[in-house]
């Protein structure tokens, strides 16, 4: 069971303060994202079990209070990349009390993180990425640089929380692979499989769906079992990865089920950065719930970086 040590220290203790002062300027700073600024949902914090607003000091005192983090983005969303660094900046522990799993990094590259934890880090990030064995073109290091800094200078564990891509193709590939399938049910997989169709556009085969939901499944199996890996070592462990992946109906909070009740007392809190809709002012027409479950438990709003047709490029590229 994680048991959290009270944050008394009071060097902790200033480095939160500064922090916070920091997140109550952050309103005051330029959006990146040009899109919808002005939407009035823009810069508000959603407590969705409450139905209400809260305030930025109100979500660190709630982050503060949980062991188990899990804290979304839109991959290419400059804002929500800023706005959960301030967040990890207030609530990440120092002294090696907590573990960071990225959604980034694949199972493959734990050796290099385990290596360069072990030696001497380097001082300029060009050196720090390539002994990452980093996928800067996959996640530009611009972006996800600052967080990985963030939590080697706090001495946190590091852990790879991805499949391999020979893993993907051999689980593609194997319809007789069960152990991806353990953690959803008919009616969530069914959603699962709507979701990828949705994301592609009505362009993808049906007959790829089953392998796409078992691919799927066997990322967040992947990060879930990466997030409890060796929890009984630290107070905190967080899962930065896409809004998707942190779903409480149907992401990895569904394969942390079987762990909870063993080893900590508490579910995951979700925080989810999304990018406003001009369509929609209200925060319930964000929760994407198809059951009675939300999907995230606090949801921050931003502004949108590009608001071209998906689809329509996506259906243009394949006639070409």
């Amino acid at each position: 069971m994680i048991i959290r040590k009270k944050l008394s220290d009071t060097r902790w203790l200033a480095v939160t303060a500064l922090v916070l002062v920091c997140l109550g300027c952050s309103a005051q700073t330029s959006w990146q994202s040009p899109l919808l600024r002005d939407h009035e949902l823009v810069g508000r914090i959603w407590l969705s079990e409450q139905n209400r607003f809260i305030s930025r000091s109100e979500l660190i005192s709630l982050v503060q209070q949980r062991s188990l983090l899990l804290l979304g983005e839109k991959h290419d969303n400059p804002d929500h990349h800023r706005l959960r660094l301030e967040l990890l900046r207030a609530v990440l522990l120092p002294d090696g009390r907590s573990q960071v799993v990225l959604e980034m990094m694949e199972r493959s590259q734990q050796v290099a993180i385990d290596t360069l934890v072990a030696g001497k880090l380097p001082s300029d990030d060009t050196t720090l990425a390539d002994r990452l064995d980093w996928d800067t073109e996959g996640w530009p290091w611009a972006l996800y640089g600052p967080v990985v800094k963030l939590a080697l200078q706090r001495d946190a564990g590091i852990r790879a929380g991805n499949i391999n891509r020979s893993e993907v193709m051999q689980i593609y590939s194997n319809s007789e692979d069960g152990e991806a399938i353990r953690g959803l049910n008919t009616e969530q997989l069914a959603q699962l499989e709507r979701d990828i169709d949705s994301s592609h556009c009505g362009m993808l085969p049906p007959g790829q769906f089953p392998a796409m939901v078992r691919v799927q499944q066997a990322r967040d199996k992947r990060m879930a079992d990466a997030l409890m890996s060796g929890i009984d070592r630290f107070d905190q462990a967080i899962l930065l990865a896409g809004n998707y992946h942190i779903r409480h109906d149907l992401g990895v909070p569904n394969y942390l089920d079987h762990q909870l009740d063993h080893q900590i007392s508490e579910p995951p809190l979700s925080i989810a950065f999304l990018e406003v809709d001009p369509d929609q002012t209200h925060p319930e027409a964000y929760l994407q719930r198809f059951s009675q479950q939300n999907a995230y438990d606090v949801i921050w709003f931003t502004p949108a970086l590009r608001q071209n047709d998906y689809c329509a490029d996506m259906r243009a590229s394949q006639s070409q």
